[in-house]
């Protein structure tokens, strides 16, 4: 039986070899080197499982890891072209996990470029997944002093803001300009409404193309500024409302807004 204390230094040898710390015998260099060229000529002939066996016999002689990696990014490449997507992921994925920021040794279809990138930044997530957290130290907060006692402070007396009286005075006129709008918004859109009978009941006074275009223009044109007149005035009514709700906070207040169909009015007590 051999003396495993001979085999050692050989053992330490061919590590060193592996990981690229001591240089490799120039004869084993020379015969890798051309496993490669080879398999990287036959990739240019199309001959794809010829190049596949020049890259396995390269990789069976001592290289180091950056050869390895070069190794690995042909196999993807030619495994890929050859339509063997998961083995060819595979192949780049081996590649990238040493060399993420690799490139491509030869150019590539567009299809595969893609597909290289796309293994990129696979491998760039689960090495970022892997990479240790900083630990964030916890910051205990300061004691804080027992609270001061305050002294309630004295009722204070409920006033009225001369603000909210000046809403309060407004509020009439601003009813009445709500409620004008809105009536003119009423009828701005019944008069839309007509010229749509008039074009629906085939008027007699639409006796041409142009009769009717400028019938139709004419109804669009009322029916927005009816429907403009119409939400000015709601919101004319709202803030008239509001503002008296504001500046008569100590009294009840009976507001409404009603309509019979054609007009629009504000009832309800006034100051």
């Amino acid at each position: 039986m051999s003396d495993p204390r001979r085999l050692l230094p050989a053992i330490l040898v061919a590590g060193l070899l592996a990981v690229g710390v001591l240089p490799l015998p120039a004869h084993a260099q020379g015969k890798f080197e051309r496993h490669l060229t080879a398999a990287a000529r036959l990739y240019e002939s199309l001959e794809y499982e010829r190049a596949l066996t020049q890259i396995e016999l390269a990789r069976k002689l001592p290289h180091s890891s950056d050869q390895e990696v070069e190794l690995s990014l042909y196999e993807g490449i030619i495994l890929a072209e050859s339509g063997k997507q998961d083995s060819s992921v595979a192949a780049f994925k081996s590649a990238l996990l040493v060399q993420p920021e690799a490139a491509l040794p030869v150019k590539v279809s567009p299809k595969v470029q893609s597909l290289f990138e796309s293994v990129r930044e696979q491998v760039k997530r689960e090495l970022a997944s892997l990479a240790p957290k900083p630990e964030i130290p916890k910051v205990e907060p300061p004691p804080q002093p027992p609270p001061t006692p305050v002294a309630a402070p004295p009722a204070a007396v409920a006033t009225q803001s001369p603000v909210l009286k000046g809403l309060r005075r407004a509020a009439p006129v601003t009813a009445i300009a709500g409620g004008t709008l809105f009536v003119a918004g009423g009828i701005t859109y019944a008069l839309s409404r007509s010229e749509l009978s008039r074009l629906r009941d085939n008027d007699a006074g639409l006796n041409s193309q142009e009769a009717v275009d400028k019938s139709m223009s004419k109804g669009r044109t009322l029916q927005t500024v009816g429907i403009s007149l119409v939400g000015a005035g709601t919101a004319g009514l709202i803030a008239a409302a509001g503002g008296y709700l504001l500046g008569s906070p100590e009294e009840p207040v009976a507001v409404g807004l009603g309509t019979d169909g054609t007009s629009a009015f504000v009832f309800g007590r006034w100051p």
